[in-house]
């Protein structure tokens, strides 16, 4: 039976010794170990044979009895069972001292206390009986399977559980476990018991009918007055109410968090909702609305307008000018904070009323309405042209902006949104054609003219392929001789409605479509082929040409390589060829140009600078690229012999050229007055009509012919 503890008095535990060689265990060699008064010994003289080992274990309350073992093997310690059964021996010992004790004083008790203590026996045991806890009373052991088992039941218990007292008794509580009851509270449970300390816990049990219920279950270990643990009290409460509330606040909790979840949940779709509504509407970029709310708000007035005969409403078309240099030079970035800033400042222009939208890219539009003239938005269009001239600042850069805006009044019933918007954009690219950072009113030619362009487009693209390009040649001569210093290859088209169109009417348009490259290509190899007939035909390879080359043309990855290659075709010595190019290829300076002129004439082949004069930065082109002639633009030629500064202008030019050693070439020459300005200012070389209009290629040859018919004579 375990020791619940120590108790008072001498018992104090075993006490080893070990004796020397020789040594016998006699009452003094006890007392040497265990201190104190010599103590009475368990046999009477010395002990026979070898004693090597001795252990001492205060009787309690003998008042100095020793219960001593002795071993002729000598050893350290008491092994732990050892110890328990000598403890177990004093213990008895104590026992029988303690019953011989109560005897003798049975006598002398006096009756009223046995009264007493029988009184409250029965107090405890009628407690025990009525509460309405169930109680149980297990053995102490065994702790392991099957565990104690049950020696008293009260009647609460038989009432919750619905086995009879019969039933459980001889049975361990186990038969109240079942599927549900938790296995980490179960192995708490034997942890306690198998220390034996007390325990409350809650878990689930089962009733006879297999019934599951919650206990809050009590578990204390009981000692009797020699301190050993000999049963259990268990009280256990039925709790299943209470844990059934608060199972039902575990899931109104729930609920209230699901329902929280749930709320968040229609606010954040609420929250996207708007968002993509918002997103549908406005632009992402400058916050402003976007086209299909510009064009559902245009609709909606165009259908008031025709339902009500209300006043008319406007359109302004707006696009920046030049936006694609500042995407391309400082970058999308700085093209993004632009437009922010533009829509800024058209905001400040327009009434509250109105509806201000980006478009596309760096478009814009206004829709005025309430107006029946022109004066309002022609305004608005005024003061959106002056509040853009101030300078935006993009990092250390400083940009100009400007636009162009179309302008277009709605007419009266049956108007149409896209005819409306497609009107104030012809009437926008007017005002670029015009000379941009302008305003154009639509009228009704400019459509005309923009179904022109379209045709002229769709011909155009037809035109290669139908073989209606043809070259003109214009001779290039010595004012002095009159004698062919060379050609220039001129295009020309022969429209099979129009008849021979103005290549001022065509080229923008190639420009615009992307079709210029595809027509250079087939200028250059046209041209080449011409030369070429020319050197074999006259037995000569000194006659050079020039034909003109296009911006888009120039700048191509590949220009270089093709023109080597139509070289190489048609055997044309390099030095007879000259490309033509105008001030606009050097708009976008960079390291590509530079590169393909030192290709171009490294070579061979020439450069000459078209229009020169035209531009605002000629004289810093010459000193940047290598160039070698200037074609001085007929805008001079014209009044050289009528201004005074045009003549000084001129002939700045020409001693420029005789500086630098380049060619000039005064292009536009139609009478024998300029000729002979030019010739005094010392001009060698002119081209115009006053002496040849460009030829075909036949009457060029028959030109060459008489040329060298008129040498030879």
């Amino acid at each position: 039976m375990p020791l619940a503890g120590s108790r008072e008095g001498p018992l104090r535990g075993v006490l080893p010794f070990l004796l020397g060689d020789g040594q016998s265990a006699t009452t003094a060699s006890v007392t040497q170990v265990i201190g104190g008064p010599p103590l009475a010994i368990g046999f009477r003289g010395e002990f026979g044979g070898d004693v090597r080992f001795a252990a001492a274990l205060p009787i309690a309350g003998t008042n100095g009895a020793v219960l001593i073992v002795l071993d002729t093997h000598a050893r350290p310690r008491l092994s732990a069972a050892q110890t328990y059964v000598l403890r177990s021996h004093a213990a008895h010992l104590a026992t029988l001292f303690d019953m011989a004790v109560l005897q003798e004083r049975v006598d002398l008790v006096d009756s009223t206390a046995t009264r007493v203590s029988l009184e409250r026996l029965r107090l405890l045991e009628s407690v025990a009986v009525h509460a309405r806890d169930s109680i149980v009373i297990t053995q102490a052991e065994p702790i392991d399977l099957p565990g104690p088992r049950i020696i008293y039941c009260n009647a609460a218990f038989t009432e919750a559980t619905g086995y009879s007292a019969e039933e459980v008794m001889g049975l361990t509580p186990r038969i109240l476990q079942g599927p549900k009851t938790d296995p980490a509270s179960r192995a708490r449970l034997r942890r306690a018991l198998a220390a034996w300390e007390p325990i409350e816990i809650e878990m689930i049990n089962y009733r006879k009918d297999g019934t599951e219920f919650w206990v809050e279950l009590s578990i204390v270990p009981v000692a009797n007055e020699m301190g050993w643990f000999t049963h259990w009290v268990s009280v256990q409460r039925d709790i299943t109410e209470r844990k059934d509330a608060q199972e039902l606040t575990a899931r109104v909790r729930v609920a209230e968090i699901e329902n929280e979840a749930l709320a968040a949940e229609i606010l954040e779709r609420k929250r996207i909702e708007a968002e993509l509504q918002y997103a549908a509407f406005h632009d992402s970029l400058t916050r402003l609305r976007n086209r299909p709310f510009f064009m559902e708000r245009l609709t909606k007035a165009l259908e008031r307008q025709s339902l009500t005969c209300a006043t008319s409403c406007s359109v302004l078309f707006l696009d920046l000018d030049r936006f694609k240099i500042v995407n391309d030079s400082l970058g999308h970035l700085a093209g993004d904070a632009l437009l922010k800033e533009i829509a800024q400042r058209l905001r400040q222009c327009v009434r509250p009323q109105d509806t201000l939208a980006r478009i596309g890219g760096d478009e814009f539009a206004i829709l005025i309405e309430d107006t029946d003239d022109l004066e309002m938005p022609v305004a608005i269009a005024e003061a959106i042209i002056e509040v853009l001239r101030a300078p935006v600042q993009l990092g250390r850069q400083s940009v100009f902006p400007s636009c162009s805006i179309g302008v277009v009044l709605a007419g009266g019933a049956g108007a149409v949104p896209d005819n409306l918007m497609r009107d104030a954009d012809i009437a926008m690219y007017e005002a670029k054609r015009a000379g941009r950072g302008d305003y154009a009113i639509f009228n009704a030619s400019m459509h005309e003219e923009a179904a022109g362009r379209l045709t002229l487009q769709t011909d155009l693209r037809r035109a290669i392929g139908r073989g209606e390009f043809n070259l003109a040649y214009q001779p290039i001569v010595d004012p002095a001789t009159s004698a062919i210093r060379s050609f220039e290859a001129l295009l020309r088209w022969d429209h099979p409605v129009r008849g021979a169109t103005n290549p001022a009417d065509f080229i923008p348009v190639a420009e615009e479509i992307g079709l210029i490259r595809e027509i250079d290509r087939w200028v250059m190899r046209k041209a080449c082929e011409q030369l070429a007939d020319w050197h074999k035909r006259f037995g000569s390879r000194d006659l050079r040409l020039s034909i003109n080359t296009s911006v888009a043309g120039f700048v191509e990855p590949d220009f270089v390589a093709i023109l080597s290659g139509v070289l190489r075709e048609f055997d044309i010595p390099p030095q007879t060829l000259e490309l033509e190019i105008t001030e606009g290829i050097f708009l976008h300076p960079s390291a590509e140009i530079a590169e393909t002129i030192a290709a171009v004439r490294a070579m061979g082949v020439r450069i000459a600078l078209d229009d020169f004069g035209t531009g605002y930065s000629s004289l810093s082109y010459i000193n940047r690229y290598p160039i070698d002639t200037i074609k001085i633009d007929k805008s001079f030629i014209d009044s050289v012999g009528t201004n005074r500064q045009t003549r000084a202008i001129v002939e700045l030019i020409v001693k420029l050229g005789v500086a630098l050693d380049l060619n000039i070439i005064a292009e536009g020459v139609e009478t024998q007055a300029q000729t002979e300005i030019l010739m005094q200012l010392g001009c060698s070389a002119i081209q115009g009509y006053h002496f040849a209009r460009p030829l075909s290629g036949s009457d060029a040859t028959r030109a060459l012919l008489a040329a060298i018919h008129t040498q030879s004579n």
